[in-house]
Protein backbone atom coordinates (compact mmCIF):
# COMPACT_ATOMS: atom_id res chain seq x y z
CA UNK A 1 0.00 0.00 0.00
CA UNK A 2 1.27 3.21 -0.75
CA UNK A 3 1.38 5.99 1.98
CA UNK A 4 -1.50 8.47 1.64
CA UNK A 5 -0.62 11.88 1.06
CA UNK A 6 -1.97 14.68 3.67
CA UNK A 7 -2.31 18.54 2.14
CA UNK A 8 -3.10 20.74 4.72
CA UNK A 9 -4.94 24.02 3.20
CA UNK A 10 -5.96 27.39 4.87
CA UNK A 11 -7.48 30.42 3.38
CA UNK A 12 -4.81 31.08 -0.20
CA UNK A 13 -6.29 29.51 -2.97
CA UNK A 14 -4.00 30.81 -5.43
CA UNK A 15 -1.18 29.24 -3.49
CA UNK A 16 -3.05 25.79 -3.23
CA UNK A 17 -4.33 25.94 -7.12
CA UNK A 18 -0.62 26.00 -8.09
CA UNK A 19 0.35 23.43 -4.99
CA UNK A 20 -2.69 20.63 -6.50
CA UNK A 21 -0.83 21.32 -10.26
CA UNK A 22 2.81 20.22 -8.64
CA UNK A 23 1.30 16.80 -7.08
CA UNK A 24 -0.97 16.13 -9.51
CA UNK A 25 2.65 16.04 -12.16
CA UNK A 26 3.81 14.01 -9.76
CA UNK A 27 5.09 10.39 -11.04
CA UNK A 28 2.57 8.30 -9.38
CA UNK A 29 -0.03 10.19 -7.91
CA UNK A 30 -2.79 8.30 -8.56
CA UNK A 31 -1.28 5.43 -6.48
CA UNK A 32 -1.71 7.58 -3.62
CA UNK A 33 -4.98 8.32 -1.53
CA UNK A 34 -4.99 12.46 -1.33
CA UNK A 35 -6.49 13.78 2.33
CA UNK A 36 -7.03 17.09 1.93
CA UNK A 37 -7.78 18.90 5.41
CA UNK A 38 -8.99 22.64 4.57
CA UNK A 39 -9.66 24.10 7.99
CA UNK A 40 -12.10 26.57 9.13
CA UNK A 41 -11.91 30.10 9.38
CA UNK A 42 -10.28 31.79 12.26
CA UNK A 43 -12.40 35.36 12.31
CA UNK A 44 -15.16 36.63 9.50
CA UNK A 45 -12.02 38.27 7.63
CA UNK A 46 -11.30 34.50 6.64
CA UNK A 47 -14.56 33.28 5.58
CA UNK A 48 -15.12 34.30 1.80
CA UNK A 49 -10.77 32.93 2.15
CA UNK A 50 -11.78 29.71 3.02
CA UNK A 51 -14.69 29.36 0.90
CA UNK A 52 -12.92 29.86 -2.20
CA UNK A 53 -10.63 27.23 -1.22
CA UNK A 54 -13.61 25.16 -0.68
CA UNK A 55 -14.76 25.72 -3.75
CA UNK A 56 -11.88 25.13 -5.61
CA UNK A 57 -11.12 21.86 -4.14
CA UNK A 58 -14.62 20.86 -5.29
CA UNK A 59 -13.57 22.13 -8.76
CA UNK A 60 -10.36 19.81 -8.62
CA UNK A 61 -11.99 16.50 -7.12
CA UNK A 62 -10.61 13.93 -7.87
CA UNK A 63 -10.68 10.01 -7.37
CA UNK A 64 -7.97 9.40 -5.25
CA UNK A 65 -9.18 12.56 -2.84
CA UNK A 66 -11.04 12.93 0.26
CA UNK A 67 -11.52 16.54 1.78
CA UNK A 68 -11.88 17.22 5.39
CA UNK A 69 -13.58 20.37 5.99
CA UNK A 70 -13.36 22.04 9.06
CA UNK A 71 -15.76 24.35 10.38
CA UNK A 72 -14.00 25.63 13.41
CA UNK A 73 -10.01 26.76 12.73
CA UNK A 74 -8.27 24.16 14.62
CA UNK A 75 -4.87 25.94 13.66
CA UNK A 76 -2.01 24.36 11.56
CA UNK A 77 -0.68 22.66 14.54
CA UNK A 78 -3.43 20.60 15.85
CA UNK A 79 -4.53 19.48 12.00
CA UNK A 80 -1.37 18.44 11.20
CA UNK A 81 -0.96 16.68 14.67
CA UNK A 82 -4.11 15.13 15.05
CA UNK A 83 -3.94 13.77 10.81
CA UNK A 84 -0.52 12.18 11.10
CA UNK A 85 -2.04 10.23 14.05
CA UNK A 86 -4.92 9.27 12.20
CA UNK A 87 -3.01 8.45 9.14
CA UNK A 88 -0.02 6.61 10.40
CA UNK A 89 -2.43 4.42 12.19
CA UNK A 90 -4.19 3.55 9.59
CA UNK A 91 -2.02 3.09 6.27
CA UNK A 92 1.66 2.56 8.75
CA UNK A 93 3.11 6.14 6.99
CA UNK A 94 2.04 8.93 5.56
CA UNK A 95 3.46 12.43 3.18
CA UNK A 96 2.79 15.80 4.43
CA UNK A 97 2.53 18.75 2.07
CA UNK A 98 1.50 22.11 2.90
CA UNK A 99 -0.47 24.31 0.68
CA UNK A 100 2.21 26.65 0.01
CA UNK A 101 4.70 23.76 -1.42
CA UNK A 102 5.49 23.21 -4.99
CA UNK A 103 6.88 19.48 -4.89
CA UNK A 104 9.31 18.03 -7.88
CA UNK A 105 7.69 15.81 -10.31
CA UNK A 106 9.69 12.71 -8.72
CA UNK A 107 9.45 13.77 -5.17
CA UNK A 108 6.61 11.14 -4.54
CA UNK A 109 9.10 8.47 -5.59
CA UNK A 110 11.39 10.13 -3.53
CA UNK A 111 9.56 10.38 -0.48
CA UNK A 112 7.45 6.36 -1.01
CA UNK A 113 11.08 4.79 -1.82
CA UNK A 114 12.38 5.97 1.64
CA UNK A 115 9.26 4.90 3.54
CA UNK A 116 9.65 1.78 2.36
CA UNK A 117 13.34 1.09 2.11
CA UNK A 118 13.78 2.23 5.77
CA UNK A 119 10.65 1.25 7.08
CA UNK A 120 12.19 -0.97 9.85
CA UNK A 121 15.18 0.62 10.53
CA UNK A 122 14.17 2.23 14.10
CA UNK A 123 16.60 5.48 13.85
CA UNK A 124 15.61 6.63 10.81
CA UNK A 125 12.24 8.78 11.71
CA UNK A 126 11.82 11.38 9.26
CA UNK A 127 12.34 11.41 5.25
CA UNK A 128 13.09 15.18 4.16
CA UNK A 129 11.87 16.52 0.75
CA UNK A 130 13.37 20.07 0.69
CA UNK A 131 16.95 20.37 1.16
CA UNK A 132 19.45 23.80 1.56
CA UNK A 133 21.82 24.99 -0.59
CA UNK A 134 24.76 22.65 0.40
CA UNK A 135 27.53 23.02 -2.64
CA UNK A 136 29.30 19.87 -1.63
CA UNK A 137 25.47 18.06 -2.25
CA UNK A 138 24.76 19.21 -6.12
CA UNK A 139 26.58 17.15 -8.13
CA UNK A 140 25.81 14.23 -5.76
CA UNK A 141 23.25 11.69 -6.90
CA UNK A 142 22.07 10.00 -3.32
CA UNK A 143 20.94 12.00 -0.49
CA UNK A 144 22.23 11.46 3.54
CA UNK A 145 21.55 11.14 6.81
CA UNK A 146 21.42 14.20 9.29
CA UNK A 147 20.43 14.67 12.29
CA UNK A 148 18.19 17.43 11.50
CA UNK A 149 14.23 17.53 10.43
CA UNK A 150 12.45 20.05 8.09
CA UNK A 151 9.15 20.71 7.65
CA UNK A 152 8.57 21.87 4.18
CA UNK A 153 7.23 18.49 2.48
CA UNK A 154 8.04 15.20 4.40
CA UNK A 155 6.83 12.12 5.07
CA UNK A 156 6.73 9.43 8.35
CA UNK A 157 6.11 6.12 9.76
CA UNK A 158 4.11 5.29 12.58
CA UNK A 159 6.80 3.72 14.12
CA UNK A 160 8.37 6.96 14.62
CA UNK A 161 5.34 9.08 15.42
CA UNK A 162 4.84 6.95 18.32
CA UNK A 163 7.96 9.01 19.90
CA UNK A 164 5.94 12.75 18.96
CA UNK A 165 5.95 14.21 22.28
CA UNK A 166 3.44 17.24 22.53
CA UNK A 167 4.62 18.35 25.72
CA UNK A 168 8.15 18.36 24.97
CA UNK A 169 9.12 16.24 27.96
CA UNK A 170 12.25 17.58 29.23
CA UNK A 171 12.68 20.53 27.33
CA UNK A 172 13.54 22.67 30.79
CA UNK A 173 17.13 20.76 30.37
CA UNK A 174 17.86 22.99 27.48
CA UNK A 175 18.66 26.34 29.86
CA UNK A 176 20.74 24.59 32.22
CA UNK A 177 23.14 22.22 29.70
CA UNK A 178 24.49 24.43 27.35
CA UNK A 179 26.33 21.07 25.27
CA UNK A 180 22.58 19.98 24.80
CA UNK A 181 21.41 23.26 23.85
CA UNK A 182 24.28 23.55 20.82
CA UNK A 183 23.36 19.74 19.84
CA UNK A 184 19.76 20.48 19.68
CA UNK A 185 21.05 23.34 17.69
CA UNK A 186 22.46 21.53 14.96
CA UNK A 187 25.76 22.37 16.17
CA UNK A 188 24.72 25.68 16.67
CA UNK A 189 23.80 26.36 13.12
CA UNK A 190 20.04 26.60 13.61
CA UNK A 191 17.44 28.73 16.46
CA UNK A 192 16.15 25.62 17.52
CA UNK A 193 16.40 25.77 21.35
CA UNK A 194 14.87 29.09 21.39
CA UNK A 195 11.85 28.13 19.01
CA UNK A 196 11.20 25.37 21.60
CA UNK A 197 11.40 28.22 24.49
CA UNK A 198 9.10 30.01 22.91
CA UNK A 199 6.76 27.04 22.23
CA UNK A 200 6.39 25.78 25.50
CA UNK A 201 6.08 28.93 26.97
CA UNK A 202 3.00 30.12 24.96
CA UNK A 203 4.58 32.59 22.23
CA UNK A 204 4.37 29.80 19.59
CA UNK A 205 2.26 27.26 17.94
CA UNK A 206 4.57 24.83 16.32
CA UNK A 207 4.17 20.83 15.48
CA UNK A 208 7.65 20.84 14.07
CA UNK A 209 10.04 22.31 16.62
CA UNK A 210 8.27 19.60 19.04
CA UNK A 211 9.00 16.98 16.41
CA UNK A 212 12.38 17.80 16.18
CA UNK A 213 12.54 17.80 20.23
CA UNK A 214 11.20 14.09 19.73
CA UNK A 215 13.16 13.01 16.99
CA UNK A 216 16.25 14.15 19.19
CA UNK A 217 15.66 12.35 22.46
CA UNK A 218 15.07 9.50 20.27
CA UNK A 219 18.35 9.80 18.49
CA UNK A 220 16.55 9.62 15.41
CA UNK A 221 18.01 10.64 11.87
CA UNK A 222 16.38 12.22 9.04
CA UNK A 223 17.20 10.66 4.90
CA UNK A 224 17.60 14.18 3.18
CA UNK A 225 18.14 14.16 -1.17
CA UNK A 226 21.32 16.00 -2.40
CA UNK A 227 18.90 18.85 -3.78
CA UNK A 228 15.72 20.02 -2.72
CA UNK A 229 12.67 18.30 -3.82
CA UNK A 230 10.35 21.29 -2.73
CA UNK A 231 9.76 24.38 -3.32
CA UNK A 232 8.21 26.87 -0.97
CA UNK A 233 6.39 29.94 -2.80
CA UNK A 234 4.44 31.21 0.85
CA UNK A 235 6.47 33.46 1.82
CA UNK A 236 4.29 36.42 1.24
CA UNK A 237 1.71 38.55 3.51
CA UNK A 238 -0.62 35.74 3.43
CA UNK A 239 1.63 33.24 5.07
CA UNK A 240 -0.04 32.09 8.57
CA UNK A 241 3.71 31.93 10.24
CA UNK A 242 5.86 34.47 8.45
CA UNK A 243 6.16 37.19 10.85
CA UNK A 244 9.34 38.84 8.94
CA UNK A 245 7.53 39.87 6.05
CA UNK A 246 8.91 41.74 3.17
CA UNK A 247 12.57 42.01 4.70
CA UNK A 248 13.00 38.37 4.23
CA UNK A 249 14.06 38.32 0.70
CA UNK A 250 17.12 40.62 2.48
CA UNK A 251 17.95 38.33 5.22
CA UNK A 252 17.69 35.05 3.72
CA UNK A 253 21.01 33.08 2.28
CA UNK A 254 21.33 31.34 -0.64
CA UNK A 255 18.28 29.95 -2.81
CA UNK A 256 19.35 26.22 -2.60
CA UNK A 257 19.41 23.83 -6.17
CA UNK A 258 16.45 22.12 -7.30
CA UNK A 259 16.55 18.69 -8.27
CA UNK A 260 16.16 18.40 -11.74
CA UNK A 261 16.94 15.55 -13.10
CA UNK A 262 15.17 12.21 -14.27
CA UNK A 263 13.69 9.93 -11.70
CA UNK A 264 14.63 10.65 -7.77
CA UNK A 265 17.68 10.74 -5.89
CA UNK A 266 19.16 8.14 -4.96
CA UNK A 267 18.74 6.49 -1.61
CA UNK A 268 21.76 5.95 0.69
CA UNK A 269 22.56 2.46 1.65
CA UNK A 270 23.94 2.38 5.32
CA UNK A 271 21.89 3.98 7.73
CA UNK A 272 25.06 6.07 8.96
CA UNK A 273 25.81 9.60 9.87
CA UNK A 274 28.82 10.30 7.73
CA UNK A 275 31.02 13.09 8.89
CA UNK A 276 31.40 14.73 5.67
CA UNK A 277 28.05 14.82 4.98
CA UNK A 278 27.04 16.54 8.33
CA UNK A 279 29.47 19.04 8.11
CA UNK A 280 29.28 20.27 4.76
CA UNK A 281 25.08 20.31 5.24
CA UNK A 282 25.81 22.21 8.65
CA UNK A 283 27.98 24.36 6.73
CA UNK A 284 24.41 25.02 4.27
CA UNK A 285 22.47 25.58 7.78
CA UNK A 286 25.34 28.58 8.60
CA UNK A 287 24.37 30.11 5.44
CA UNK A 288 21.25 30.14 5.25
CA UNK A 289 22.00 33.23 8.20
CA UNK A 290 18.87 31.73 10.05
CA UNK A 291 21.23 32.07 13.43
CA UNK A 292 22.49 35.37 12.62
CA UNK A 293 19.13 36.96 11.65
CA UNK A 294 17.67 35.31 15.25
CA UNK A 295 20.60 36.95 17.31
CA UNK A 296 19.72 40.39 15.53
CA UNK A 297 15.67 39.70 16.30
CA UNK A 298 16.85 39.16 20.31
CA UNK A 299 18.60 42.70 20.04
CA UNK A 300 15.76 44.51 18.33
CA UNK A 301 13.81 42.49 21.32
CA UNK A 302 16.29 43.99 24.02
CA UNK A 303 16.19 47.39 22.67
CA UNK A 304 12.27 47.02 23.56
CA UNK A 305 10.80 46.33 19.89
CA UNK A 306 7.63 44.89 20.66
CA UNK A 307 7.39 43.14 17.24
CA UNK A 308 10.44 40.64 18.16
CA UNK A 309 9.88 40.13 21.84
CA UNK A 310 8.38 36.98 22.86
Amino acid sequence: MKAPIALFAYRRADHLSRTLDALEACEGFADHDLHIYSDGPKNAAAVADVEAVRELLGFRKRPNMTVVAQEANRGLANSIISAVTALTDQYGSVIVVEDDLLLQPSALLWFQGALEKYSSSEQVMHVGGYQYSVPEFESQRSGSFQRFTTSWGWATWKRAWKHFDAQATGWEELDSDPLLERSFNAGGTFPFADMLRKQMRGGLDSWAIRWWWSVFKADGLAVMPPKSLVTNIGFDSSATHNSVGSAKALLSGPRPAVWDKPGPPDLPGAVELVPFAEQAFRRGLLRTNAMRNHKIKKGLAALGMRRFQT
